[in-house]
């Protein structure tokens, strides 16, 4: 087999991998599941969702350096995420230890590891679409995608089925135990079909790049290109309507006594969703543009907080979160092909990672104050706040869409 349709299986079986792994170590469900079994506070549960962003946040400087220095990539990626995922392995064999004797020293540690976790988590988004790029050609990247996270899905199911099925049938803390330690040999997989790829080197300069400079660069770079403000600004809205997520089991817990089963079939419902939206919003962006399909993703995401306020029963739930999935799905498999189809390839890296960095930090500021919210005021004005989000992304994608209809902006003056 040649090195670049060894590439191109091998990058679709990636998000297959990633997302059946992610199934079992769903911030959303399980750990929520977990964390609230263990009695964390709704700030500790909101802390944890919170700290996806943060990680990444506080990492991207480094990562983001060392990819515009690696002519080739590939090899420093596969070690990151090695050195990420056995860690975290190692976490997962504390929890019989201490969890069941020691709940609050267990939720600290958890903390502690996911945090770490979560600082590797910022080589993704540079290293992957800098890779990803040189890669997949423009023609076959949504379709890809999209193909690879639906097949993901799929096989999701039959995880979201054991995962409920472990959840009642093994005893606490063993489950929980079996349940992450299963999504970390699937990240493990994953990681190694990075290390079976090919890379042809690119041509670098040498650039130094400490945190100083790096946060200094990001209010020039929005100043400078309108039409790449616009991008983050679209980007941040639909991020904060997406902060739903992360409280969705817990109103469902909180508020309509969800048991075990109820909390399973939230990752049931996210696999069959991602399944139809990741193919269609697939064919849909190679298609008509990756705008379309960030617009669609931003009206999902507004009905989705208004229509949890509105009706209050428990199936209304399971329809907004599926909601607020779509929008997710399709952010996740748009927001980067739009950049890498609207930044030259030598300046993706600074340019993905100041779009990482700033929705990161709006999203785990909004995710943070949710719980708040949640505590001081109710949940029902944490979904208004997300699902006026989403109206506001659909007024900047659909405004960016009339200015470009064929094809997105080339974004210069960023690096």
């Amino acid at each position: 087999m040649d090195h670049n349709r060894m590439n191109y299986v091998l990058i679709f079986i990636d998000p297959s991998l990633f997302t059946i792994a992610m199934t079992f170590l769903s911030i959303n469900a399980v750990i929520t599941y977990f964390l609230s079994g263990l009695g964390a506070t709704t700030f500790e549960i909101g802390l944890a969702n919170a700290l996806v962003s943060i990680g990444a946040v506080v990492s991207q400087p480094m990562f983001v350096n060392k990819v515009l220095n690696l002519p080739y990539k590939l090899k420093a990626f596969t070690r990151l995420l090695y050195t990420q995922r056995f860690f975290l392995l190692a976490f997962i064999f504390s929890i019989p230890v201490l969890a069941k004797h020691h709940a609050h020293a267990m939720v600290d540690l958890f903390l502690v590891c996911w945090g770490v976790f979560n600082f590797f988590v910022g080589s993704y988004s540079t290293f992957y679409m800098t890779l990803f790029a040189k890669m997949i050609s423009e023609q076959q990247r949504g379709r890809l995608r999209g193909f690879s996270i639906a097949i993901g899905n799929l096989l999701a199911l039959g995880a979201s089925y054991v995962t409920g099925l472990f959840l009642r049938k093994i005893a606490f803390p063993y489950n929980y135990t079996i349940i992450f330690a299963i999504g970390a040999v699937f990240l493990l997989l994953d990681a190694t079909a990075f290390a079976f790829m090919k890379e042809i080197p690119d041509q670098v300069s040498e650039v130094k790049l400490n945190y100083i400079q790096y946060f200094r660069r990001i209010p020039a770079a929005l100043r400078e290109n309108a039409k790449f403000k616009q991008i983050v600004l679209g980007s941040s809205f639909m991020v904060i309507s997406q902060v739903s997520l992360a409280y969705y089991a817990l109103y469902a817990i909180r508020s309509y006594h969800a048991r075990a089963e109820d909390i399973a079939l939230f990752t049931a419902m996210t696999g069959i969703v991602n399944i139809v939206g990741n193919i269609v919003f697939g064919l849909l962006g190679d298609r008509y543009g990756h705008s379309a399909v960030l617009i669609l993703s931003a009206v999902f995401g507004g009905v989705a907080g208004f229509l949890v306020i509105g009706l209050h029963y428990l199936w209304v739930v399971y329809v907004a979160f599926s909601l607020t999935n779509l929008c997710l799905s399709g952010y996740s498999l748009s927001n980067g092909l739009l950049m890498i189809e609207s930044v030259p390839r030598e300046r993706l890296p600074m340019c993905i990672s100041i779009n990482t960095v700033v929705t990161l930090i709006v999203s785990s500021v909004c995710t943070i104050a949710g719980s708040i919210f949640i505590e001081h005021v109710s949940f029902t004005a944490m979904f208004a706040v997300t699902g006026v989000a989403g109206g506001i992304a659909w007024v900047v994608y659909h405004r960016f869409r009339l200015v470009h209809p064929s094809s997105p902006p080339s974004i210069t003056n960023v690096q």
